[in-house]
């Protein structure tokens, strides 16, 4: 009698991971087909999607304004001696003349702005990202709200 109650023990448990990796079977050919004929919006159907003729991409209204390559000295306890720094303003292409006429204005308030600056301000973590946002407020000052959407930086070499 121990044998048929072992049997019994067992039974519901082969029947529940019977009954469970056929579950998975199902719901894996069912997310399968669900895909492969675009019910479900992925995989194929975004390939097909793409494949399609793309939409013309509208380029924003924007001119960029370059900012001559400038080399600052940086003060005797820094780690490195120069600083190297180019960038571009990011204008609305009506303001773009107006921004160069002013451009030698920008170029001594970024001279001036960049060797005031400490060699913690220059040299510590997330210096570029705080330099950048001093920057461009300043540039607004001089160019005007609303003449100027962004300062990017292209180069930035510690040296």
């Amino acid at each position: 009698m121990e044998s048929d109650a072992n049997v019994s023990d067992r039974s519901p448990s082969k029947i529940w991971l019977i009954l469970s990796v056929l579950l998975c079977v199902v719901g894996g050919a069912a997310g399968y087909f669900g895909v492969s004929s675009g019910l479900v919006p992925f995989g194929a159907s975004e390939t097909r999607d793409r494949s399609a003729a793309p939409a013309p991409v509208e380029r924003p209204n924007v001119a960029f304004v370059d900012i001559p390559t400038l080399v600052i000295t940086l003060p005797p306890e820094a780690q490195n001696e120069h600083l190297r720094f180019a960038g571009q303003i990011e204008v609305p292409s009506k303001y773009k003349s107006d921004v160069e006429y002013l451009m030698p204005r920008i170029q001594d308030m970024m001279n001036g702005y960049l060797r005031a600056l400490t060699v913690e301000d220059i040299e510590g973590p997330g210096a570029l990202f705080k330099i950048r946002l001093h920057m461009f407020r300043r540039i607004i000052m001089v160019v005007g709200l609303g003449k100027a959407n962004s300062l990017l930086v292209t180069e930035f070499i510690l040296k």
